[in-house]
């Protein structure tokens, strides 16, 4: 029954991904036995490298890394593609030799055994190729060979920084959403980099918190200095507002032996499961000042200073209080561990039993950030419904630059800013 679970599962979500890769190559993870798949770059000195973003840099010293880990717990051999893509995440025409130094088709041979963890696997690691182009990517997993079913898509960016990027945020100065939005400012020195046309020939991004559904683009130039070679950005109608969200719910699963924040029992068992405080609605509460993960997660132990292969698969058990929405809507449990899809557990299901909605979660150990969404067909997830939306709220900015050059048949980005948390943008 979980082989045929897991076949019926692989088609509908393959179906649901063909039917939009003409548009755009998205993240997601097709194949439910891959766990944890993490994209960064890493380096030696940074603590926590696995939450940087992914964007690497042309000629760095640190190196892209892609970890993920099988529940299949075989040997598989799979295999890497890297893709080019425009700068609305369309595949470009570029020929792969002309950004990849090599072959465009990489083997993953590291791999070690989970030990002593009661949930058995093999944890993978890749090193990303040199790559010779900045711009859009996207790195595609396949099992045996390219010419396989497609197992996971992964997003990423190569910087190369020719433009400075300066960015703040701070409350909207339309009184109507002050309280719930936020208004990003920013300003470009361009300096010496080739350009003819500054004020309309870049194209310019805002992510909010890593995830690329938030991102808005479009933004014009107000005015050019020319003297001083900058770009400012100045808004009369909202363009650069977000909505502020809530800070993220957290739990805290790096030890079964004691119970971690947020976590209401813990059961030892063949398999171990922990059960979660029962969640409700933020939305019209008072706004709580909290640290958090802008919506990633850290894989961790208390026991043990290797989590990646000795951290187990724990069983989370998730209870959201709610009357249950209307036919057409579902509520999503999301977070970076599930890439902010709704798909599999992350949709939850009523139970009148529990008064609300319930879902299972298989997590490894380590903190995790989620928060509760909406989902309705046609229309954006909203987390404001349980979450609310708060100015004070500590959020995570990326600024991205792209520039086309002439003759150039794609877009190269040029410029890069991450404001890590909003709060201390001004300071």
């Amino acid at each position: 029954m979980r082989t045929l679970y897991i076949l019926i599962t692989c088609l509908f979500i393959k179906g649901s991904f063909l039917m939009a890769q003409d548009k755009e190559l998205r993240t997601i993870v097709l194949d439910p036995e891959l766990q944890t798949v993490q994209l960064y770059p890493y380096n030696q000195s940074q603590n926590y490298s696995t939450l940087s973003p992914a964007v690497f840099t042309l000629g760095s010293t640190s190196s892209g890394v892609l970890e993920f880990d099988d529940l299949l717990a075989s040997n598989r051999q799979f295999h890497v593609k890297i893709v080019h893509c425009n700068v609305d995440w369309t595949p470009s025409v570029l020929r792969e030799l002309e950004y990849l130094n090599e072959y465009n088709d990489f083997i993953i041979n590291n791999y070690e055994v989970s030990q002593g963890t009661k949930i058995q696997y093999f944890h993978y690691g890749f090193r990303l190729p040199e790559i010779k182009m900045s711009g859009n990517y996207v790195l595609q997993l396949y099992e045996n060979s390219l010419s396989d079913a497609m197992l996971a898509q992964i997003r990423f960016k190569v910087l190369d920084p020719q433009v400075a990027v300066m960015a703040t945020v701070q409350r909207p100065q339309d009184p109507g959403v002050w309280r719930t939005h936020q208004q990003v400012n920013f300003e470009i020195n361009y300096g010496n980099y080739q350009i003819r046309d500054p004020r309309t020939e870049f194209i310019i991004q805002i992510r909010q918190n890593f995830r690329d559904e938030t991102t808005k683009t479009g933004f014009t130039a107000s005015s050019l200095n020319a003297a001083r070679q900058t770009l400012s950005y100045k808004f009369f109608n909202n363009e650069n507002l977000f909505p502020a969200g809530n800070e993220f719910r957290y739990v805290d699963i790096r030890s079964t032996y004691t119970s971690g924040n947020n976590i209401e029992e813990t059961l030892q068992g063949y398999e171990d499961r922990v059960l979660l405080k029962i969640q409700q609605s933020r939305a019209n509460r008072t706004y709580l000042d909290a640290a958090d993960l802008n919506g990633r997660f850290i894989v961790e132990t208390l026991e043990d200073q290797h989590p990646s292969i000795s951290g187990d698969y724990i069983h989370l058990d998730v209870g959201f209080s709610s009357l249950i929405l209307a036919p057409n809507q579902s509520l999503c449990i999301l977070g970076g561990f599930n890439q902010f899809n709704c798909q599999n557990s992350a949709k939850m299901k009523f139970s009148n039993e529990f008064g609300g909605y319930t879902t299972e979660l298989l997590l490894k150990q380590g903190i995790y950030d989620f928060q509760f969404a909406v989902m309705e067909p046609g229309k954006p997830l909203d987390f404001s419904f349980f979450e609310g939306n708060f100015t004070d709220t500590g959020n995570s900015y990326e600024i991205m630059v792209y520039h086309k050059p002439p003759a150039a048949r794609s877009e190269r980005l040029v410029g890069y800013a991450l404001i890590e948390d909003s709060r201390r943008s001004n300071n």
